[in-house]
């Protein structure tokens, strides 16, 4: 399938990045276009969204889930998205390490489902729409990291 991968650097120590890469609700607020948040019991997200794409219209109920927890070193972020006629899903692991700077925060995300109307979309559409959007959210969580 598709996969993107980045870095982020951080003036944080990693044990600060750790806290809210692994607080649910944190990561929610980072959402590109995001509408409203509920957490089940499970402690999963759900959210609404209202992506900025031209070829997704309305809005997605999106589900973030976090897995492979490994504090503070290692995440794995798992987002479900669903919208009128289009699903997709996303596995975003997620590593940090120290650096001079604070916190090096290195990412692999990897589209491992696309249906619907998203499907026969090509990837190159797919890939600049996700990195735009992934831009978007890692720069939120920059912004707003305590």
């Amino acid at each position: 399938m598709l996969q993107l991968s980045g870095e982020v650097e951080l003036t944080h120590p990693p044990d600060q990045v750790w806290t809210s890469l692994a607080d649910p609700a944190f990561l929610a607020q980072c959402l590109p276009q995001l509408e409203s948040v509920q957490q089940d019991a499970a402690g999963r997200l759900m959210c609404r969204v209202r992506p900025g794409l031209s070829f997704v219209k309305g809005t997605l109920k999106v589900t973030l889930d976090l897995r492979d927890q490994q504090p503070p070193d290692s995440i794995r972020i798992c987002i479900h998205s669903k919208g009128i006629g289009a699903s997709a899903s996303v596995e975003t692991a997620v590593a940090l390490s120290p650096c001079v700077a604070g916190t090096q925060l290195n990412w692999t995300a990897e589209v491992t489902q696309l249906g619907g109307l998203l499907k026969p979309i090509g990837h190159s559409l797919i890939s600049a729409a996700a990195q735009k959007v992934i831009a978007e959210g890692w720069a939120t969580f920059k912004e707003r990291l305590p």
